[in-house]
């Protein structure tokens, strides 16, 4: 009776090992339970790249965040005529070129919590400069990736003047 209760255990000691080996990509897969802080963006990526994925947006993405996030700061980085002549509605125009005597702005934006993302026209530019600001410490600060363009080819309106 013993060696058959002993077998009984090890059979399903196996099936245990079985059952977590084969649920392991399934739960790797499930996002953890949403933050506390309200105004965190919580992103759970699909690639090993870190950049395109942990700090990037698409389309789609943004605009649930724009929905979600009141605290939201889009910067688009074009001219002020690229802005002019269409923009994601509530983004603000900072022009590229601005952004290095700007630091102190994107420095008090992370302090009072706000989510900042760059827009670009094909995020590109916006990409770059998003490396550039988490080198310098800032983690509050994301990219539309594929920018403008890719706003408007997945159907997305954008909003004409300043």
């Amino acid at each position: 009776m013993q060696n058959s209760a002993g077998a009984v255990q090890h059979i399903f000691s196996i099936a245990l090992m079985v059952a977590a080996v084969l649920s392991a990509p399934a739960l790797a897969q499930q996002p953890s339970p949403a933050p506390l802080d309200p105004n965190a963006i919580f992103h759970i990526p699909g690639q090993e790249d870190t950049l395109q994925f942990y700090w990037s947006f698409t389309a789609a993405e943004l605009e649930q965040l724009i929905a979600l996030d009141t605290a939201l700061v889009m910067i688009d980085l074009r001219s002020p005529d690229q802005y002019a002549a269409g923009h994601i509605l509530g983004s603000i125009n900072m022009p590229a070129a601005t952004i290095d005597p700007r630091y102190r702005e994107f420095r008090r934006m992370q302090k009072q919590r706000r989510n900042m993302v760059l827009i670009s026209e094909d995020g590109k530019l916006a990409r770059e400069l998003t490396a550039e600001l988490l080198k310098k410490k800032l983690d509050r600060v994301w990219f539309l990736r594929g920018g403008i363009e890719a706003w408007v080819k997945s159907g997305r309106s954008l909003s004409p003047g300043q």
